[in-house]
């Protein structure tokens, strides 16, 4: 399963942060759960945080102020793959990633 629909939105994994993001209620969507379009892209932005086996520690990533690094991950996902925009803040900037299974 590549989505999950919640209340508020779709689930899914983004392999870029290690977590689970949601796609808001309110974005277009073309109903294919397993190769999904969405539009206008999604950006998700906060605070880096620490994670170990891809769970977070509860600790934030912080810079040599002593303050937490800001984080953003802005991305179009259509027919199934992530495209991550120049903006965010992560090694998979500038790239495209098949849309990967939520994990267990």
């Amino acid at each position: 399963m590549k989505l999950r629909k919640e209340s508020y939105g779709y689930a899914h994994w983004c392999p870029a942060c290690e977590e689970t993001h949601i796609i808001p209620n309110g974005h277009k969507f073309d109903g294919n759960m397993e190769v999904p379009t969405f539009s206008p892209s999604i950006k998700h932005s906060g605070k880096q945080t620490v994670k170990v086996d891809g769970k977070w520690t509860g600790d934030w990533v912080l810079g040599s102020d002593g303050r937490a690094i800001d984080y953003v991950c802005h991305y179009s996902l259509i027919a199934g793959q992530l495209g991550y925009y120049s903006d965010s803040t992560h090694a998979s900037a500038g790239k495209s990633i098949p849309l990967p299974e939520l994990p267990d």
